[in-house]
């Protein structure tokens, strides 16, 4: 089963490359961050604690910091992190697949990182939200997923270069979040559609309660 490893292999050549935090999209023109910003802080107040999984450069927490009580960003580059600049934000630079911190958090976000896990490395990071999310928190999960089924690639020409990445099929990643405990889920389409690019797959962002 291909996994995560193949994914930290492609990000630590971007790491060692890398000039500024827009380095870390993999497109110039797929940079969507002020809708991200704009759909979180739909569901923030000003005296929520917030974990962010897979923050990158922290293109979305830095905009954030005035918004929230509270920041904890999850990121495995240090190369990547260094551009979360806010000494109010709390980074952590660890592998986010066995991440679990000792404290509950109101919101969990995790925007553009699931489909660089597979079923079980995925499995076992929802296990670890469920856990750390408040009884009335909610869990954002923004990704791009498959329309009618899963769709796995191993390399991207237009990328070019090998590049491991798992679009679950909408309806079984809701099923799965589902029997983790998560209720009252809702899907929420979020970009323009000229963002979707691919007739097997398209954003969606799920916000989960528990």
């Amino acid at each position: 089963m291909k996994d995560n490893k193949q994914s930290i292999d492609f990000y630590k050549k971007i790491a060692k490359t890398i000039n500024s935090a827009i380095d870390v999209k993999l497109l110039p023109n797929n940079d969507n961050t002020k809708y991200d910003i704009e759909f979180i802080r739909k569901y923030i107040s000003k005296n929520n604690d917030l974990l962010d999984l897979g923050s990158g450069t922290g293109l979305i927490i830095n905009e954030l910091i005035n918004d929230l009580n509270e920041i904890v960003a999850v990121e495995f580059f240090k190369e990547f992190s260094s551009y979360i600049k806010h000494e109010d934000i709390e980074v952590i630079n660890t592998d986010i697949i066995s991440f679990r911190k000792n404290k509950k958090f109101d919101i969990i976000t995790m925007f553009g990182t699931a489909h660089h896990f597979n079923e079980d490395e995925s499995l076992s990071i929802y296990k670890n939200i469920f856990l750390m999310l408040k009884s009335n928190g909610k869990f954002i999960l923004k990704n791009q997923f498959g329309i009618n089924e899963t769709k796995t690639v191993t390399s991207s020409d237009e990328i070019g270069d090998n590049y491991y990445a798992q679009y679950r099929f909408i309806d079984f990643e809701i099923k799965r979040l589902n029997s983790l405990g998560f209720k009252d889920i809702t899907v929420h389409d979020i970009y323009p559609e000229k963002e979707n690019r691919w007739k097997d797959t398209h954003f969606y962002a799920l916000v989960c309660g528990k």
